[in-house]
């Protein structure tokens, strides 16, 4: 996570942090798109990964490519 540094005399009242939730090392190229081109990529929510009977209709029917990256 990244911290961030202010000013001393910045007024930190004000200030609001959104908390970004962690991402699963699965990510799908959409529409025909394939790694290393310039479509559209979706990473979704860790524990939220489609199952694998739905990257398969979503490859077949859609053209998606869902890649596992290695951790």
């Amino acid at each position: 996570m990244t911290v961030y540094t202010f000013p001393d005399d910045y007024d930190k009242f004000n200030t609001y942090f959104i908390p970004q939730p962690k991402q699963s090392n699965w990510t799908c190229y959409m529409f025909g798109n394939r790694p290393g081109g310039m479509g559209m990529c979706y990473t979704p929510v860790e524990g939220q990964v489609p199952n694998r009977f739905v990257r398969f209709m979503m490859r077949i029917c859609l053209g998606c490519t869902w890649v596992k990256k290695d951790t």
